[in-house]
């Protein structure tokens, strides 16, 4: 017989984990997004002591980087916690499948779901390991991200595990969930009543998040045609354009090329947006938010570059508005 002693599981939950290895009959893939920190240890460990219960589960460990660590079961779906007890269980029946999650007493099917949602959403749902209300919360935000995985973003968040992150949305009890950075229930909620509220949005309502998620996931150029459809500019995008982090920057970039390809006049509008803050810049920042003059290339854009070129600017920053104005000129 194994011996599993050295397993960090109590007995219920080694039990339980055990009951669904005949469930789990093909092979799962999960990901671990690590950081060498406390939390990413403690889900390290979780997911090292799953793979040898359950040997059709394999975990890629892969490094968070900017963000924080999380076990994600579905590209829409991030544990950012070590589950035990009933979440433990919630997160068995998540590596089943998105059919797993079953609708019934929600107001709702899937399909109603996915017909009505028609813009991706970030949802972050802050529990904790003793809070008995946060178990009836969960299983719905595991229902919305099954039957919406291309738009509706999960992310379970333990508060205890991550004060910094609870502290940044004023978290003060569990369970809440918060959604796009904009809104928010406390305590229990009804599914019906946040489709309707994601449904009702304005694309200008995206949150920075939101956004960034679409860009990372390699949407950069749905971000550039949600803008361009609705022929308005989100202002979360101009904040991820002069975002602090290169990776975020350069990702906003890339929409803003879409843009300019698919409407100059509204990526101007973007420009436009964009100067009345350049001088609270650092200089890298502002190289890149030349690099989009660049990109765009109308003349009507000279009068700025020459206001830098006149002004007391980095030499750096000097030197891409000088190559910029020479390319401008030559069109």
């Amino acid at each position: 017989m194994e011996n599993n002693a050295n397993l960090p599981f109590c007995p219920e939950d080694e039990h339980l984990i055990l009951r669904h290895k005949d469930i789990l009959a093909t092979p799962v893939i999960i990901k671990l997004a690590y950081h060498d920190n406390e939390a990413g240890q403690l889900m390290a460990a979780f997911c090292s002591a799953l793979e040898k219960l359950l040997p059709n589960v394999t975990v890629k460990k892969e490094p968070a980087d900017e963000e924080p660590p999380g076990i994600n079961v579905w590209n829409n779906l991030h544990f950012m916690m070590v589950p035990k007890g009933a979440y433990l269980e919630m997160f068995l029946l998540s590596l089943i499948g998105n059919d797993a999650l079953a609708s019934q007493g929600l107001g709702m099917d899937a399909a109603q779901v996915r017909t009505r949602v028609s813009l991706p959403v970030l949802l972050k749902m802050y529990v904790m390991e003793n809070c008995p209300f946060c178990k009836k919360t969960v299983p719905k935000g595991l229902f919305l991200g099954g039957a919406s995985p291309s738009n509706i973003d999960i992310r379970i968040i333990d508060a205890a595990m991550f004060p910094d992150l609870a502290a940044e949305d004023n978290i003060r009890s569990v369970p809440v969930t918060v959604m796009d950075d904009m809104f928010r229930w406390n305590g229990d909620f009804q599914i019906t009543e946040v489709v309707d509220m994601i449904a009702a949005r304005n694309p200008a309502e995206l949150g920075y998040n939101t956004l960034k998620k679409m860009i990372s996931d390699g949407d950069a150029e749905a971000v550039a045609d949600l803008m361009n459809d609705f022929n308005t500019v989100i202002p979360a995008f101009t904040d991820l354009l002069v975002a602090e982090k290169w990776p975020e920057r350069l990702g906003a970039m890339v929409a803003f090329e879409y843009l300019s390809e698919k409407n100059p006049a509204l990526a101007e509008t973007v420009l436009d947006m964009l100067w009345p803050g350049f001088d609270l810049l650092d200089a890298p920042i502002m190289g890149d938010v030349l690099h989009l003059v660049g990109v765009l290339n109308r003349e009507s854009q000279t009068k700025q570059i020459e206001m830098i070129l006149a002004g007391e600017y980095p030499p750096s920053v000097k030197t891409v508005a000088k190559e910029i104005f020479e390319a401008i000129a030559r069109r």
